[in-house]
Order: structure tokens, then sequence, then C-alpha cells
């Protein structure tokens, strides 16, 4: 009998057993602990999204088959066992995240229910269906001949330097999105602006599409409420930025390979792993 991957996160830490696979059920350690468990499939197969009562770690009982580890630190990993775990991760951490936050019916009020074949959640008094719903947000990184705009943000990663980033509003397209976002905060104007990659980011729900683009005009100005610092970076100098694994830093690490440049191959643009 095959037993479902189990996903279990206390907040953003996914518990692994020793030997860097997920385990095929809750372990007994953990079964006074609260769960939210939500059912879902990914790879083609079956599988269960189990979050654990919020707490500091301290109040979590040791569990000698395995370890906690940070889904960023997954994400980051060179280990080939890791790497075959994020992406069933990131999608069961967004929809663990979801599931928690979406219990009672946005039309009704009533009670939701888990859906039995679609993943999704649905209120039997009204018939609403409620699907998991993702917050698509634009990352850019901007050229200017041979260096790149990098900023500090105001109220969050203070300590690093990262690409201009910002959620897609209603009505616009993602090039509308990636001038808007770049004027707003850093008071420039940017062109020629192309489609570098993506990555699930589920802290708790956003969808990161990456872009490269090139100045057009302006100086930078930088918005107080969003942005404590913006600076222009040659390559060969840059700042403390965002570790491996996000998509800022496979950004940042394709532009330090010149493979922002207008004529590199589709094909050799974003890095999103490291490389040795």
């Amino acid at each position: 009998m095959n037993t479902l991957d189990h996903f279990i996160f206390r907040s953003s830490e996914l518990f692994l057993l020793n030997d860097n696979t997920l385990p095929g059920s809750v372990p007994p350690e953990f079964a006074e602990k609260e769960l939210d468990r939500f059912s879902f499939r990914t790879d083609g197969r079956p599988a269960l999204a189990v979050s654990l009562e919020a707490g500091p770690p301290e109040s979590f009982p040791a569990c000698e088959a395995g370890y906690w580890i940070a889904l960023r630190a997954v994400f980051a990993s060179m280990d080939p066992a890791l790497a075959k775990v994020g992406p069933g991760a990131a999608r069961a951490l967004g929809l663990a995240n979801w599931h928690k936050e979406t219990r009672f019916c946005p039309r009704c009020g009533f009670r939701l229910e888990d859906h039995a074949t679609e993943t999704a959640r649905h209120c039997e008094s009204c018939g609403n269906l409620v699907f998991p719903r993702l917050s698509p947000a634009i990352i850019t990184l901007v050229r200017k001949d041979d260096t790149i705009l990098l900023a500090r943000h105001a109220n969050r990663n203070t300590n690093v330097w990262a690409c201009i980033a910002g959620y897609l509003e209603h009505g616009e397209s993602l090039e509308d999105c990636v001038k808007r976002e770049v004027l707003e905060e850093t008071g420039l104007t940017v062109g020629k602006i192309r489609y570098a990659g993506s990555q699930s980011w589920p802290f708790p729900d956003q969808f990161m599409v990456a872009f490269y683009a090139e100045w057009v005009s302006g100086e930078i100005k930088v918005d107080p409420a969003e942005i404590a610092e913006a600076r222009w970076f040659p390559r060969d100098d840059l700042p403390a930025t965002p570790p491996p694994g996000s998509v800022a830093w496979g950004l940042i690490q394709s532009a330090i390979r010149g493979q922002d440049r207008l004529d590199c191959p589709e094909s050799e643009r974003f890095v999103l792993t490291p490389r040795t």
C-alpha cells in the first residue's frame, strides 16, 4: 500500500526525515498538536499538506526520526533530495496557508468544507466554490549601461539590497506594472521590458514574475514609505543581496553573468538554483 507524502509545516518550516525525504504519516510525537490537513495533488500524485499549531520551536516535542528546515533553505540547497522536495513543498505551503485562512464562505458566511474532488472548498449553504488564489507580483532587474539598480526596503529585510518588486493591480498588464512600480519607488522611467522567469513564493501566496528592464530617464528619488535607499551598482562590486533560492538572487546572478543583455538567448536567462 502506497503512503501519501506528508508536507508538514510549522509556520514556514518543513519537517523532513533524516534522509531528507518526506514522511508518509504524521509522527506520533506531533499527535497532540492541533493539525490542519488538506489533500491535494503534486506532480500528478496525491499528497497531504499539514499545518501544526503555531508556537515557538521549543514548544514542539523532539522527533528523532527527522528535523525542521526553513523552506527558503530547501529552495537554496544544492542537495538533490532537497531539490526534489522543493516544488511540491512550495505548492503545499501555499495551499496550507490558504486552507487555514479560508474557513467561511465569503458569500454567505457559512462554514466551508473541503471539496471531494477539486482543489477547493465548498459551501453547503449556498453552493459557492472557493478556489485557492495567488497574488501575482513583478520583480525587475533594471540596467543602466554596465550597472544595475538595487534597493534596500524600508520595512523588511533592511540589511540586503534587492530588485524592485510590487503587486499587480487590477487592469494592469505585467509590463505596465513594471513601469509603475519602478517609477513609484525610485522615480525612474524604464523601457525595453522583457520577461526573465517566474517563481512560486508561498510566503504566504505570491507568484513572482521576473523581468529585465532598461533605464530610460530620471534620477533616483525613492519613496521613503517603501524604499530606504536605492543605488546603481557595478556588477563586479555588489552589496549584500538576497540568498540563493529567491527570485531576486536569480535575477542578480544572471546580471553578474551578463545574461540580462539584450542579445542574450532566452534559454540562458534567469538562474534560480546555485551553479557550481
